[in-house]
């Protein structure tokens, strides 16, 4: 009787220990594999060598259809696809290209983005991103 008792005692021992093996690479299992959501980089992404020469990021977007530097101005001619962009990608695009030319140029240096010979947008240092409605606004509230 005692040894029957010992070999039950044997098997409920492993059992339980290989059900807490189990259950904790379960866990761990989980833990590595489900957590960590970071977002994803949604900004345009140059291909290597261009993301510092504001030259090259002109010629690669496709929205730009040329480009005049003007002194300390930078006069970007843009397409129907700039147009029919929502503002912030428009702001976030223009941006980047105002740090590489204010780089390049000093703090007096605007960028101004033309649209079949209209002026849609700005960019400058003492107004930062400013679409061509918001310049007629202000004037005209003045």
């Amino acid at each position: 009787m005692t040894g029957t008792y010992k070999r039950e005692n044997g098997s409920i021992f492993w059992s339980r220990t290989l059900t807490w093996v189990i259950a904790i690479s379960a866990m761990l299992f989980v833990a590595a594999c489900g957590g960590d959501h970071t977002q994803t980089n949604t900004s345009p992404q140059y291909p290597t060598g261009i993301g510092n020469d504001i030259e090259k990021q002109l010629k690669y977007d496709a929205r730009v259809q040329d480009y005049q530097p003007d002194g300390n101005t930078l006069i970007v001619n843009v397409n129907d696809s700039w147009m029919s962009s929502p503002p912030g990608m428009r702001q976030r695009a223009l941006g980047q290209w105002y740090s590489l030319w204010q780089a390049a140029h000093g703090n007096n240096s605007k960028i101004v983005v033309k649209h079949q010979g209209t002026e849609v947008d700005t960019w400058t240092s003492e107004k930062g991103y400013q679409p061509a409605g918001m310049e007629k606004k202000e004037t005209s509230e003045s």
